[in-house]
């Protein structure tokens, strides 16, 4: 057996019937065959070979910290699910309640929900994953790898077949021991610049202009910041890539800060209408790319603290001030190092779960308001064996002390908006979806708006220049 790393523990530890730390997508099928979600329950009932993490359990004891074990008989029946909806029900409310129970452990951490929607012919796939066995960006290369580029009724996309290999499962002992010790050494390394940067943080706190980088446990509560019940209620929608993009070439933006903007507008929004406005800039908790250079082929995303912009701005305001958030952590990660803030996040993150975990969030500040995560997914259209794929929407855990996820896809041409809440304490939360819409529309004119200024400026003084 092998050892959970450090985030993925947490999410395994401080796990209860309330915080349920699962990830979801729900894909919209098209399919010709009148009896598609039928002949799919039963055809997925057939492949019973499983690769890791899929036959995986993981075993935790008070004493212990928690392992990976292979289970010794997975039942595929425990895992494929068939649901039928009636013409009164919706694919998105059964996908709530699924959405909202804890997955048992005492089975591999992993469903697929089938939801024949026989009266608008189509069918839903709800895929729920633990997230110490997969994240966004695993689940969106798990996608990638199964779907297929064409329609073929012979591809059968069991994604529980295929090697996508656990953080750690599956490992020879002295292997372990040897990356155990690697990354021991890796680590004593970085604890200089984790230092620096702490030390930076400390400093704004009697400095404040000297950074834009957030303090942890410093933002302020706010509607979004209540402890989560069971119940989940989510919300879905789209945006144009292309007006994103087009927003991002008059900018220099990136995809992201265009993304964190709208977001930030909607939620302040939001807050606005229930007569709750926030006083201080949201903060949010987004996968940023700390790449160092153009020339690196991979990506590096670490999940970092953003300060977003004040309820009173203008929309290009909003995005400068995103902008410049974002911007200061890419700064300050070639300073430091992009290690040294993936550990101060997963610190934070840890820290915020164990002050959940003993319900002391009441009696101390939060240390952000939400998560926005933006997935990168397919550019092309994709099949589900001859089933082609209409949309695909993501859905994400709710932390402690947060009462709000927003989480988005990239599918062909379209962005699709998953928004996971807490029922009880944000029912209304797919009012957030239309706002989101909304302010992106906002951005698209406020910046035509300032173009125009710009240019009757410039025809104002070549005027006066001439006479």
């Amino acid at each position: 057996m092998s050892r959970l790393s450090l985030i993925d523990a947490c999410f395994t530890l401080f796990e209860t019937p309330t915080t349920p730390m699962h990830v979801g997508g729900l894909l919209i099928l098209k399919s010709q065959r009148q009896h598609f979600a039928n002949e799919l329950f039963d055809t997925l009932l057939q492949h019973q070979d499983f690769c890791s993490p899929f036959d995986q359990l993981i075993k935790q004891s008070p004493a212990s910290w928690p392992r990976w074990q292979r289970a010794r008989q997975v039942r595929i029946e425990n895992h494929i699910h068939l649901h039928s909806i009636g013409d009164n029900h919706d694919v998105h409310a059964l996908v709530s309640q699924l959405h909202s129970g804890q997955l048992d452990r005492r089975k591999p951490l992993w469903e697929v929900h089938i939801i024949d929607d026989a009266p608008r012919q189509r069918v839903g796939l709800y895929i729920k994953i633990h997230h110490a066995y997969a994240d966004g960006v695993k689940l969106s290369h798990m996608l990638n790898t199964m779907l297929g580029t064409e329609a073929n009724a012979e591809r059968v996309p069991a994604f529980w077949e295929n090697n996508f290999k656990s953080r750690g499962g599956g490992r020879a002992p002295v292997k372990q021991v040897i990356d155990f010790a690697n990354a021991l050494y890796h680590q004593i390394q970085e604890l200089p610049n984790l230092a620096k940067l702490t030390g930076k943080l400390l400093s704004r706190t009697l400095y404040p202009s000297i950074s834009k980088l957030p303090i942890p446990f410093t933002a302020e509560k706010t509607l979004f910041n209540q402890r989560p019940k069971q119940s989940r209620v989510i919300a879905q929608g789209t945006l144009p890539i292309k007006s994103i993009k087009r927003i991002g070439q008059y900018t220099g933006a990136s995809v992201n800060e265009v993304v964190l903007t709208v977001c930030d507008a909607a939620l302040h929004q939001y807050l606005i209408d229930h007569k709750r406005p926030s006083n201080k800039p949201l903060v949010a908790i987004m996968p940023v790319n700390m790449k160092q250079d153009a020339t690196e082929k991979d990506n590096l995303f670490s999940p970092a603290l953003i300060e977003l912009g004040r309820r009173n701005h203008q929309p290009t305001e909003r995005l400068k001030e995103v902008m410049i958030s974002s911007r200061q952590i890419k700064h300050e990660a070639k300073t430091f190092s992009p290690t040294a803030f993936m550990n101060l996040s997963i610190a934070t993150n840890a820290l915020v779960m164990l002050i959940g975990f003993f319900k002391l969030d009441k009696h101390l500040p939060t240390a952000c308001n939400l998560v926005i995560s933006n997935v990168p997914g397919p550019k092309d259209q994709r099949y589900f064996m001859d089933a082609e794929i209409e949309s695909i929407t993501p859905y994400s855990v709710l932390l402690p002390d947060q009462a709000l996820n927003i989480t988005l896809f990239s599918y062909q041409d379209q962005l699709h908006v998953g928004v996971t809440a807490c029922d009880d304490a944000l029912a209304d939360a797919d009012l957030l979806v239309p706002y989101i819409t909304k302010a992106l529309t906002a951005l698209e004119l406020d910046l035509l708006s300032v173009t125009l200024q710009k240019v009757e400026q410039q025809l104002e003084q070549g005027s006066l220049t001439t006479h």
